[in-house]
């Protein structure tokens, strides 16, 4: 409800805030714009965060690929040691059962 008081003046926003309807609606303007520029920065900031993040996780799955796999060709060639010895100790064996053989 307006008092008398407001009901002569010209312009009580004007006289009460100190700027006209233009001014107070580009100061209106440029408040929202500033604050959805503010918006749209922390979600620029947030993107750029996971976008790091993801290819901090594809280094870090890359790396530990590469370990796999060096683990499973040390495996393999531990492993084909393994075998040769066997082989070598097989072969031993043969001689010498083959020698022990002439023997008798």
């Amino acid at each position: 409800m307006a008092f008398k008081k407001d009901l002569k003046r010209k312009s009580p926003m004007t006289d009460d805030y100190g700027t006209s309807l233009e001014e107070a609606f580009k100061n209106g303007m440029e408040g929202t714009t500033a604050h959805y520029q503010a918006i749209l920065f922390m979600y620029k900031q947030l993107h750029d965060a996971l976008i790091k993040k993801h290819a901090e996780e594809l280094e870090v799955a890359r790396v530990q690929g590469k370990l796999e796999l060096f683990d499973e060709l040390f495996n393999m060639s531990a492993l084909g040691e393994e075998k040769e010895k066997i082989e070598s100790e097989l072969t031993f064996e043969e001689e010498v059962g083959f020698l022990n053989w002439k023997r008798k």
